[in-house]
């Protein structure tokens, strides 16, 4: 071979093995990535159990019902100072993963929008379809309300699996919505489960809303003023 020939051949055997270092380099320190569609809010997940995966997907609306929070803010919301409260029971007999469950809680607004804080407390116990019982505790971190419908977010302080306390790790937060139709009208309240998930999905059901399944209340009432 010329020593030409085997200078040309050395330059493209440097040329090919940086771009193969450069490969590499990317790979590590900067991987090609495409949309990480799995994070918008239409498809985030929320768990029925704390300990459970985050496996029940529901979106903030379809297109009839979906609300920005632009239209959530400029809607009537319930004053700083109004209140929710309730005493929900719900059979739901293997229905999402959950034989029943049942909660009570007490919130009221201390803010406006975009973040909607509020105070109170809610406890809750649910009967998984498998058999476990869990039991909750915490604190009402934002509440906003529409009409007659209230969409609130909490923090967990306590949490008990089969009567034995467990420190709080995974899920940290609940969601629900309440409506409340009235007294004496011949049509129950209706309230949603509390599912679990983290802060930053708590705030967003607060300030956006998720639409998570409601069930007519079986056993309670909820009071939305």
């Amino acid at each position: 071979m010329s020593n030409k020939s085997l200078r040309s051949l050395m330059v493209l055997c440097a040329a090919l093995a940086a771009c193969s270092n450069a490969d590499t380099q990317r790979t590590l320190t900067a991987p090609d990535a495409g949309p990480r569609f799995s994070e918008a809010p239409a498809d985030i997940g929320f768990g029925v159990t704390a300990d459970g995966p985050l496996d029940v997907y529901f979106g903030t609306g379809d297109g009839s019902a979906l609300q920005s929070a632009a239209q959530v803010a400029a809607a009537p919301q319930g004053a700083t100072g109004s209140r929710t409260s309730g005493h929900v029971g719900l059979t739901l007999g293997g229905i999402l993963g959950l034989a029943s469950e049942r909660y009570s809680f007490t919130a009221q607004s201390t803010g406006a929008a975009p973040t909607f804080p509020a105070k109170g407390e809610f406890e809750m116990q649910l009967t998984a379809a498998s058999g476990v019982e869990q039991k909750f505790h915490g604190n009402v971190i934002c509440m906003s309300t529409v009409g007659n419908t209230s969409r609130l977010a909490g923090q967990l302080e306590k949490v008990w699996i089969n009567n034995v306390q467990f420190p709080i790790s995974g899920a940290t937060h609940v969601i629900w919505t309440v409506v409340d139709n009235g007294e004496g009208h011949g049509t129950a309240d209706s309230a949603s489960p509390m599912f679990f998930n983290n802060s930053t999905n708590a705030q967003t059901h607060c300030s956006v809303g998720f639409l998570p399944p409601q069930f007519p209340n079986q056993n309670g009432n909820v009071q939305v003023r």
